[in-house]
């Protein structure tokens, strides 16, 4: 039998991160699940360490395997490289 993964979908940031998006949009990430959501879909750049770390961070937040606080400075860090922090 498959073991049941559980993910925390409702955890939040203290303090949201901004990104600008591919059309000069400002988005306001509160968590690991909309940092995923972009990760995943509105990203620029997929190659980076940067990029895969956060990636990793966040899930493992939302499984509870790390702090939420981490999450948060990983995504920081990939989107500061990718240069998108508005």
């Amino acid at each position: 039998m498959a073991e049941v993964i559980k993910i925390n979908f409702k955890l939040a940031w203290k303090v949201p991160v901004y990104v600008r998006l591919g059309d000069g949009f400002r988005e306001k990430v509160a968590g690991p699940d909309a940092a995923l959501e972009n990760l995943n879909h509105r990203w620029p750049e997929c190659e980076s360490s940067w990029y895969w770390a956060a990636k990793r961070c966040c899930l493992l937040a939302l499984r509870d395997e790390t702090s939420v606080d981490l999450a948060r400075q990983a995504f920081v860090d990939a989107a500061a490289y990718a240069k998108m922090l508005a």
